[in-house]
């Protein structure tokens, strides 16, 4: 680590004051006027992606970067596409030829294109995006896109049964609570763009769909120090507090950044249970009120730099870390069966800390090493007291992570329009868990007792083509082979990836993908351990779960380039999920991830966006989609369920005033019962509203918003009723909330990019 550090050291001496050699130009039209928010993106000559902007009012734009040999893209709605190698840094004024087929709506109303396809991604231009809309940091964008959700601050995609963020290329690997906070603290300014993709390409790292916002670098001809500073307050049941600040340093070569984000956080949980739980032909009828609250301090901190070496070779080096301390959760349960309280405190603050090291080349060579460390001790102190039923323990848990992972991806362009990418990758993981019960009530629970020593291997090797056959078609396909060993057992598998683009003119645009992927469990969730959440409510292990095999595809047509339509289907092999079950031997709810045979869903979905004047704009989305879903070992039962459901969103942005700067925002979305496993989900809806004041020159902004008015964005009952289960769930929601949040930038604030930690499978029940 200190040899790394070193090196490090020695080149940012080395390149700090070297002065960077500018790639600037000029975009005109055939009657030399200036063209303004043209989409430039530079490349190198085999086609690797270096950087990306837009064309000032002017028509002038400049990229921080010194390459002798390099490729221009200039596009705009209005005009052809101008492609052009160069190898002067003045590339001079670049003439686009106006469209001989203009859109007439687009020309009468003076409309920007919501979407475009660019190599086999559906690209949309941020700021055009954003510009009369509420977000105000990168997540609030992403919810921007057509097509794009969340429920429990989880990001989804319609026509995909997952979605991953990727930033400039890297895939966002924390999980959905620490990616959640990072983008929460970067400002939507930074995002040129975002391109979303159905089938990413397997450089990514990631199978399936993908959303990639792209940033540019933060370079700046002199010595300059910009940054942000934030808070939020926010009502739910209890009140959290966040605050933090980002700051970056930047020179001709060299881009800095550190951020430290702090949260308080107490959230309330509630759940009734109404179950009618049969032992023997014998029916007993249990009723549970369960309260509970949980609390708990954050710190994130950031620190990472960015070495550009010149002519596209740029060395990073970036440590993430976050520590939670203070944690306490508190479970009460009251009912017919069980009188119980359940306390689960840390015994050290939870840490995850994360190194990564990585190298991108200018002919084509993308190579890293990512080291993660996760630890997580706490302890439960458990009392039962019912009458006749007493009890009381303690159990300490313990999760310590090693991971480990090394990558290495090469693209070549071959000529005539073909390009051949290949690339490895390698990742180690070591868990080592346990869970110790020590009795209160002299009782023997060392067969309760668990310790586990997880190793798991992982080995990726893919290749595969991409080929422009005309301006209208183009084909992506690739391969990836894994071998996975886990428990002493070889699994081998492979991912076809396929993506093809038909171009009908600029404005209406035909695309077909298919994709594969692997979905693993949680460390956790495979040690053989039971934890007690009230006397009737168990959660157990289960080492002999599996990963889930997972098949998509998509047919997505494009209309005058704002229109979006989706068909989609997926198949998932031995999915696995969560749910309770009434044991057939005792009075006991055990929540176990269980494998099922598969889950199936079909459906469309229908993206319209419209606006009125500068006043109101508004998108609606509309997904219809059928899913069946068959266990045939449900523990000791079999199920098949299945369900025709739709879920529809319409967002709204009102234009209040230009100065000052007022916008608010009014929208709400809707879906009837669904499923989820055997279990049939009540409806969903919800109401969110809000407005923003952001200064003249852009540097301070108050927002007020009042999320989920109704407190109905969870379903309010889940129900559970086949064989022998019956199982009524009155869900206690906590998403009600209103928040108030300041920011102020100074310095010319521009944030730079993230690239999120792999802890999707940490974590103790």
């Amino acid at each position: 680590m200190k040899k790394i550090i070193f090196v490090v050291f020695v080149l940012l001496l080395s390149y700090f004051n070297v002065a960077a050699q500018n790639i600037t130009g000029r975009i005109v039209d055939t009657r030399n006027s200036p063209i303004e928010f043209a989409t430039i993106v530079l490349q190198t000559k085999d086609s690797l992606f270096i950087n990306t902007i837009y064309s000032d009012s002017l028509g002038y734009f400049s990229f921080n970067e010194d390459l002798k040999d390099f490729r221009l893209l200039a596009q705009h709605l209005m005009y052809n596409t101008f492609i052009c190698e160069f190898s002067s840094s003045d590339v001079g004024k670049i003439q686009l030829n106006e469209k001989e087929n203009l859109l007439s709506e687009i020309v009468i109303n003076g409309e920007r294109p919501v979407v475009k396809v660019i190599n086999g991604k559906m690209t949309y231009d941020m700021p055009q995006l954003l510009k009369n809309k509420m977000a105000g940091n990168a997540y609030e964008a992403i919810l921007e896109l057509p097509g794009v959700s969340e429920q429990s601050d989880v990001i989804k995609l319609a026509g995909s049964n997952g979605v991953a963020i990727i930033i400039n290329g890297k895939p966002s690997t924390m999980t959905g609570d620490q990616l959640t906070t990072l983008l929460k603290n970067m400002p939507k300014e930074r995002i040129q763009s975002a391109e979303v993709m159905y089938s990413a390409p397997p450089q990514y790292h990631v199978h399936g769909a993908a959303i990639n916002l792209v940033l540019s670098n933060n370079l700046s001809e002199t010595p300059q120090l910009q940054g942000q500073v934030n808070t939020e307050y926010s009502q739910y049941h209890y009140a959290d507090y966040k605050g933090g600040i980002t700051l970056m340093y930047s020179t001709p070569k060299t881009s800095t950044d550190f951020m430290y984000q702090f949260g308080y956080l107490n959230h309330r949980s509630g759940l009734d249970l109404d179950s009618h739980h049969t032992i023997n032909n014998i029916l007993y009828n249990i009723e549970q009120s369960n309260r509970g609250y949980n609390k708990s301090q954050g710190h994130n901190i950031r620190l990472g730099n960015d070495l550009y070496l010149g002519e596209g070779n740029k060395l990073s080096l970036v440590y993430t870390g976050q520590i939670k301390a203070g944690g306490r959760i508190v479970e009460t349960s009251k009912g017919s069966f069980s009188n119980s309280q359940n306390k689960k405190t840390m015994d050290s603050p939870v840490q995850m800390h994360n190194i990564s090291l990585s190298y991108s080349s200018n002919f084509g060579l993308n190579t890293g090493v990512d080291y993660t460390f996760y630890k997580n001790h706490s302890t439960q102190n458990y009392n039962e007291f019912q009458t006749g039923r007493e009890d009381a323990f303690i159990a300490q848990s313990k999760q310590n992570i090693n991971k480990l992972s090394l990558y290495a991806d090469q693209s070549h362009s071959l000529g005539q329009d073909w390009t051949l990418d290949y690339g490895t990758k390698f990742s180690y993981a070591s868990d080592k868990s346990s869970q110790i019960y020590s009795s209160l009530k002299d009782k023997d629970l060392s067969t309760s007792n668990t310790d586990s020593n997880l190793d798991e291997y992982t080995y990726e090797l893919y290749a595969g083509f991409s080929k422009e056959f005309s301006d209208k078609l183009s084909l992506k396909s690739h391969l990836t082979g894994e071998y996975y060993k886990h428990k002493g057992k070889d699994y081998w598998s492979a991912y076809p990836e396929l993506e093809l683009t038909y171009t009908i003119d600029p404005g209406n645009i035909i695309q077909y993908s298919i994709s594969s992927d692997k979905d693993y469990p949680n460390y956790w969730e495979m040690v053989n351990s039971i934890s007690h959440l009230s006397g009737y409510t168990e959660i157990h292990g289960n080492p002999d779960l599996k990963p889930y095999r997972s098949y998509e595809t998509q047919l997505s047509y494009i209309l005058k380039s704002k229109y979006i339509f989706t068909l989609y289907g997926s198949l998932q092999d031995d999915y696995f999920a969560q749910l309770p079950y009434q044991s057939s031997e005792r009075l006991a709810i055990i929540y176990k991830t269980t494998n099922f045979d598969y889950s199936r869903q079909v459906g469309i979905n229908t993206v319209i966006p419209f606006r009125i004047s500068s006043i109101l704009d508004s998108r609606l989305n509309l997904t219809g989609f059928y899913e069946k879903v068959k266990s045939n070992n449900f523990h000791d039962l079999s199920f098949s369920n299945d369900i025709v459901s739709f879920s529809a969103t319409l967002n709204n942005t009102f234009n209040i005033s230009s100065k000052p700067n007022i916008k608010a925002e009014l929208s709400g979305a809707y879906m009837p019962k669904y499923i989820q496993g055997p279990a049939t989900l009540s409806k969903m809806y919800k109401i969110d509203t809000g407005v923003k004041w952001t200064s003249n020159n852009n540097k301070a902004e108050v927002r007020f918003k009042v999320n989920d008015i109704l407190n109905s964005w969870n379903p309010k009952n889940v129900k559970t009723q086949f064989d022998n289960q019956n199982l009524n769930m009155q869900m206690k929601s906590d998403n009600r909330y209103v928040s108030l949040s300041l920011t102020y930038k100074f310095g010319g604030f521009k944030e730079n990019k993230r690239k999120e930690v792999d802890t999707s499978r940490f974590g103790t029940k």
